[in-house]
């Protein structure tokens, strides 16, 4: 592994993104209410050595909506894992992002260009890329159907 890539080294030595570790509490606005589950995830996907496939069957849960952060790394493992459990995959391009990537053998590559490939490739084998207007109107077409029968 490179030391001049310094994100991954602190990941590898385990410095960052384990329990304790600066930045992975949760979001004060987005704190579960009481009762609901928090998935602790131990690698990128939020499907792996977790209860996230379990608690989904046993609310008879089909689709799953996936942002967050990176693009790249664990929004594409989760998405991936989703489709690998049968479960239909809403990615949210405008609800999801990464960061620039320097230059570590290979070429840098600018976040806008990590973000893009990887929302074309997911569209592509995986997921139904789209935004989180589109989703929430597909949300509220399904409530009218929903609804009406």
């Amino acid at each position: 592994m490179p030391s001049r890539n310094v994100t991954m080294l602190t990941i590898a030595n385990r410095a960052s993104l384990v329990d304790g570790s600066p930045g992975v509490e949760i979001y004060p606005d987005l704190a579960p209410a009481a009762g609901e589950h928090v998935i602790k995830k131990h690698r990128y996907s939020a499907f792996f050595s977790t209860d996230l496939d379990l608690i989904l069957r046993e609310w008879g849960i089909k689709s799953v909506v996936v942002s967050g952060t990176t693009t790249e790394n664990c929004c594409h493992a989760t998405a991936r894992d989703a489709m690998f459990h049968n479960y239909k995959v809403a990615f949210l391009s405008d609800a999801t992002g990464t960061f620039d990537y320097p230059d570590v053998g290979c070429g840098a590559m600018s976040a806008q260009e990590v973000h893009k490939a990887t929302l074309t490739i997911l569209a592509f084998s995986t997921a139904h890329v789209m935004t989180s207007d589109e989703f929430a109107s597909l949300v509220l077409q399904s409530a009218k159907v929903t609804k009406a029968a």
